[in-house]
């Protein structure tokens, strides 16, 4: 049995109108490669850390008028009787080549998503313990998205709460959509 139940209630696109300069600042910083992506891509050219996160920075778009996202809403459950460290959708897909990385692109923080992204951040969930999560990820105008077909995602490790001891690693789940 697994230690910890994901379950998936809802997957939405939504769009946005209507949003003020400080919103559309907000979104711009969820756009483009994070620091961590830019390091990724760079480091082999021996930038600087100020060079890759300007290279981060000039990834980043405008958003316009309108701008609309992705928002997966679902809970997660602690189903052992010891406390576990966990983050649950690491990495998501949409149709198999729209993929987030959702601690960097998460723009929606509430319940599981608000507890810590990095593994030295994460609170522990206790046993027993239910959250709610809902993330929210935008989709690039240039993505041609018009139907939702299939979602997978990636989960972190699952860690002993106390000893940080590995005791699962992560797992991927790919669910199908029905053309949404």
């Amino acid at each position: 049995m697994t230690p910890m139940v994901i379950t998936v209630k809802d997957i939405r696109r939504i769009q946005l109108s209507s949003l003020t300069d400080e919103a559309k600042e907000e979104l711009k910083s969820y756009t483009g490669l994070s620091f961590e992506e830019a390091y990724s891509v760079y480091y082999k050219e021996n930038l600087s850390m100020e060079e890759i996160d300007q290279q981060a920075a000039l990834s980043k778009t405008d958003i316009d008028e309108e701008v609309s996202y992705l928002e997966i809403t679902y809970s997660v459950e602690n189903k052992d009787s010891k406390e576990l460290q966990f983050f649950s959708m690491e990495n998501v897909t949409f149709n198999d080549d729209l993929t987030y990385n959702v601690p960097s692109k998460n723009f929606i923080h509430s319940g599981d998503t608000f507890m810590g992204t990095k593994k030295v951040s994460r609170l522990d969930y206790q046993p027993g313990e239910l959250r709610k999560g809902t993330i929210g990820l935008l989709v690039d105008p240039e993505a041609k998205l018009d139907r939702l077909n299939s979602f997978s995602f990636t989960t972190d490790d699952i860690a002993d709460g106390e000893s940080h001891e590995l005791l699962v690693d992560g797992t991927s789940f790919e669910i199908p959509l029905k053309g949404m």
